[in-house]
């Protein structure tokens, strides 16, 4: 009798891999908003851009909550709990990275992205849509390791496109600054914009070396 007790009291292997992927989602969609926003040209739609990335940053700390509380109660986790919270951190950080450029963006004011700028804000739509096909092969990690890498490997190859269009980025602006075409206050906006975007792109890398880490663990 006490140890059927104990055994209904014990705490069940918790699915880690859908809560990932509801991270992922959550990456897409801010992805999404933010691509649209950057594509808007400032149209007038900046706020609701930016309101529609803040329910969903809060809909992805709801998630990552879930998986800090999950990850301290099981014993019997698919990878090691370190692996799963650190994940969890770096998908939670990416989508607090696509706010944090929106609100930059709507803090400024800025009506006219450049293409370069445009360029960044596409990569991040898609290293997010790579990031949520990889998750749920997490589920068959040993047997789908060559998917997950060369998924992984991708975002690797958008994070350095995003690199890239960055320093192109930044030798216009600088161009335009020395020429006239751009004051000073719209040069260090436009410049924090750029390293806003580009952070965000590294962030989606820091969650596919994450996924490599943790598939080489598993092979």
């Amino acid at each position: 009798m006490n140890l059927n007790l104990f055994s209904r009291l014990m705490p069940h292997e918790e699915a880690f891999t859908p809560l990932f992927c509801e991270q992922t989602q959550c990456i897409v969609e801010g992805a999404r908003e933010l691509h649209a926003l950057v594509e808007s040209g400032g149209d007038g739609s900046i706020d609701a851009h930016v309101t529609a990335i803040r329910t969903v940053e809060v809909k992805a700390d709801a998630v990552a909550r879930r998986i800090f509380l999950a990850a301290n109660r099981v014993f019997n986790a698919p990878i090691d709990r370190e692996d799963i919270i650190a994940l969890a951190n770096d998908l939670d950080d990416a989508v607090d990275m696509i706010e944090d450029t929106a609100k930059a963006i709507q803090r400024y004011q800025l009506r006219s992205f450049p293409p370069h700028m445009r360029a960044i804000a596409q990569t991040i739509t898609r290293a997010a849509d790579a990031l949520h096909q990889v998750m749920p092969l997490l589920d068959a990690i040993t047997d789908r390791h060559r998917e997950i890498l060369a998924l992984c490997e991708r975002v690797g190859q958008i994070e350095e496109e995003a690199d890239q269009a960055f320093d192109t980025g930044l030798t216009v602006l600088r161009a335009d600054l020395r020429a006239g075409t751009v004051d000073t206050i719209g040069y260090i906006d436009c410049k924090e914009i750029y390293e806003l975007l580009e952070d965000t792109v590294d962030r989606c890398d820091d969650v596919a070396n994450a996924v490599q880490a943790i598939t080489a663990k598993h092979v």
